[in-house]
């Protein structure tokens, strides 16, 4: 008994230094094991070729066991099949999968390939994190990775969340939520308006947050953002477990309740223009920009950002690396706009915010600029699509008695809504210019500037130019209907109407 005990000890000692000396250990593989617990990715399956193809990233295809049920995403659809194991073979049900059509034909072939080959599934290994789903003859058929649960050094972009009302909700539009899971056991992140942080504790699948501090600003835009804010903490701070699925993170309530899910976090801001939302006043809010002004903001691929201050068109390097955002020095140009009033106040304070810049939030509508504190500066939208650009010739307009008038024939009163949300034209006699906003079919312009020249002739055109001017300045709505553009006053009243310029 003795020298048996040296000799297995012997025995150990010659595994231990062969170890040591270089000898590689492979992962055990187990034939059958623990298929619940993890969510499983598809990494490569056997095509109709018989050639074993990689998975399409971006459609993945996942598989988690619960309960005697396996389910997950198939590509485009989501299935679910009961299944049955001793613990080495498995068999599956014929798989119930919803119907949902993707157009592209890869994604669909993919889909359709590994939904069939579920169907010839008889055992299964697991060696390490790899799952392989083995046929009859015990021929490697599917082929998984186990997605990886850990939280920490992870950031999240929030898509849901349970509204506190008994509903799970979208996003407001317009609005970016963010999470952080620090290696440090700290969770941080911007609620749409707020900075937060607080600590988190993981244990297997059990998630304890909070509780959460935050700092006290106060939005205006986008609507129900503040709403929005609140039922997040509360949502969030309720979720006893989490999962991690294909790019995506779960947080569910003791109940089993949904209370939060997140995609990927991608904070890259170029490729788009973008409109400013909102900038901080300086008194712990964050306003909405001057009326008939427009701010914009183009992030370059040289590393250089662009746009319109509201008067002066500025230029300035910028950094970005993850979450972090340096902006400046900024330079600009020298031009002074006396219209609409405050423009260069903003300006001026729009131009500093931007070299306060310390990172950056982004959604596919969305980005927000906040100081190294995580204060918010700047929240910008995309730019709005504008449906009245171009040059526009007037047809009639509502003269000084409230009648619908043309044109006097000799004259020509003409609009041209730029890109930049600036309106010149003639008015008849002298030439005009100003702002104008559209939201929705809603409309305003003004206050508009005007030459000061006086015309004698045809008779009646300033007549004329002083009704066209005052029927454009009530305008509050429009329609565009084929190639006609009218404009309408508050109680849906034409006042004005164009036709395309030739």
């Amino acid at each position: 008994m003795r020298r048996g005990v040296l000799t297995v000890g012997a025995c150990i000692l010659v595994l231990a230094v062969s170890f040591c000396c270089g000898c590689t250990e492979e992962p055990e593989e187990i034939t059958g094991g623990e298929l619940t617990g993890p969510v499983w990715l598809l990494e490569t399956y056997v095509g109709v070729d018989g050639a074993m193809t990689a998975a399409i990233a971006e459609a993945p295809v996942t598989a988690e066991f619960v309960g005697g049920s396996v389910s997950g995403l198939s590509g485009c659809n989501r299935y679910h099949a009961a299944y049955l194991t001793d613990g080495q073979s498995l068999t599956l049900d014929l798989p119930v999968v919803t119907l949902m059509y993707c157009d592209r034909a890869d994604v669909m072939n993919q889909e359709a390939q590994y939904l069939a080959l579920l169907g010839t599934v008889a055992g299964y290994t697991i060696s390490g994190d790899r799952l392989t789903f083995t046929d009859p003859s015990g021929q490697a058929i599917l082929i998984f990775r186990m997605v990886d649960q850990n939280l920490a050094g992870t950031k999240w972009e929030l898509t849901g969340y349970n509204n506190g009302a008994g509903g799970f909700v979208s996003v407001v539009t317009g609005s970016s939520v963010t999470a952080m899971f620090g290696e440090d056991g700290q969770m941080s992140g911007n609620a749409g308006c707020n900075s937060y942080s607080g600590s988190y504790v993981v244990s297997g699948k059990s998630i304890s947050i909070g509780p959460l501090a935050m700092t006290e600003m106060y939005c205006m835009d986008p609507d129900g953002v503040m709403d929005q804010e609140s039922a997040y903490f509360a949502a969030v701070q309720a979720a006893a477990s989490y999962r991690v699925g294909a790019g995506e993170l779960s947080l569910v309530s003791a109940d089993g309740r949904q209370m939060a899910v997140f995609g990927p976090y991608t904070p890259n801001p170029q490729g788009v223009t973008w409109e400013l939302s909102g900038y901080n006043n300086g008194q712990g809010g964050v306003v909405s920009p001057r009326a008939g002004t427009i701010v914009t903001a183009v992030f370059g691929a040289d590393g250089q950002v662009t746009g319109s201050a509201g008067c002066n068109d500025y230029l300035a390097p910028y950094t970005v690396s993850g979450m972090e955002m340096t902006i400046g020095p900024v330079g600009s140009t020298r031009m002074y706009c006396d219209s609409p009033d405050g423009v260069m106040e903003q300006e001026a304070r729009y131009l500093v915010l931007l070299g306060d810049a310390g990172m950056i939030d982004r959604t596919p509508d969305t980005l927000t600029v906040r100081d190294a504190d995580g204060i918010t500066l700047l929240t910008y939208t995309l730019e709005r699509a504008n449906p009245l650009a171009g040059d526009w010739l007037t047809v009639s307009y509502r003269d000084a008695d409230g009648n619908l008038v043309s044109v006097l024939e000799g004259t020509e009163l003409t609009a041209v809504f730029g890109t930049d949300w600036q309106v010149t034209g003639r008015a008849g006699c002298n030439s005009y210019f100003g702002s104008y906003t559209t939201d929705g079919q809603k409309f305003s312009v003004g206050p508009l500037g005007l030459s000061m020249m006086y015309c004698k002739s045809p008779e009646g055109v300033m007549e004329q130019e002083s009704g066209y001017l005052t029927a454009l300045e009530d305008a509050a709505s429009y329609k565009i209907r084929e190639n006609d553009l009218t404009l309408y006053d508050k109680e849906s009243n034409p006042c004005v109407r164009y036709m395309p310029a030739p």
